[in-house]
């Protein structure tokens, strides 16, 4: 059993050295990789000298001592959790009170069959060839006495 031990370390130390040294080199060529770094400054822009001197000279790294306080007027998380339970029982209120949907596709058929039954006694069809002859008739018929308003003068 030992001797696992002995070489599950023999095997794992080099990947946690080199995983090590990976995290390393990431960490110095950020500055490299970091976007704008090395970007050329527009001598005729009006910030061009604010630019330069902020790249020079960036600045304090912020610390934890940065981080404001909370402030006085944010809620605690319980008031959020009573307020998100008393919408949510507010809206289970609102669909007792609505009542069972009264809309599916149930019973489809029986609909079918009864819009048709609905159109066929209303006895609603398309225009034969004799219909449509004589409504185009009775246009021409219409057409031919209308008189054209008279021309203003």
């Amino acid at each position: 059993m030992e001797g696992d031990v002995r070489i599950f370390w023999r095997m794992t130390r080099p990947a946690l050295l080199a995983g090590a040294a990976l995290v390393v080199t990431g960490c110095t060529a950020i500055v490299e990789l970091e976007p704008g770094v090395n970007a050329p400054v527009d001598a005729t822009s009006p910030a061009a000298k604010a630019v330069v001197e902020a790249v020079q000279n960036p600045g304090p790294w912020p610390t934890f001592a940065d981080i404001p306080e909370i402030p006085a007027d944010v809620r605690e998380s319980a008031a959020w959790r009573a307020d998100i339970a008393a919408q949510q029982a507010e809206g289970a209120s609102t669909v007792a009170a609505a009542g069972p949907d009264s809309w599916s596709l149930n019973a489809t058929d029986a609909f079918a069959r009864r819009a048709k039954d609905e159109a066929a006694a209303i006895a609603v069809h398309a225009p034969t060839a004799a219909e449509i002859a004589e409504s185009e008739a009775y246009a021409r018929a219409l057409r031919k006495r209308a008189t054209p308003p008279s021309s203003p003068r």
